[in-house]
């Protein structure tokens, strides 16, 4: 086949591939309940230490820069 060949094909398979499909009846669907339900309990998962690593990092960075700001004021107040 030549280049002309595949090409066509390949458009003719995108094509077909994004037709329409059939709506399902109102029958067959069921109606959802409008009850919200509770979400599922949260499992313990490999990536617990490193997501509470993260968190105390975070909340040093705070220090750090509430501790940053502290001393700018200090050297802002010194040379007035």
């Amino acid at each position: 086949m030549n280049r002309t060949s595949w090409l066509a094909l390949t458009l003719v398979t995108v094509i077909a591939g994004c037709g329409d499909s059939a709506q399902p009846s109102g029958d067959s669907v069921k109606a959802q309940p409008a009850v919200a339900q509770k979400p599922a309990e949260r499992r313990e998962t490999v990536f617990d230490p490193w997501v509470g690593t993260i968190d105390r990092a975070k909340a040093v960075q705070n220090t750090v820069d509430e501790q940053a700001a502290e001393q700018r004021r200090k050297i802002e107040e010194a040379t007035r």
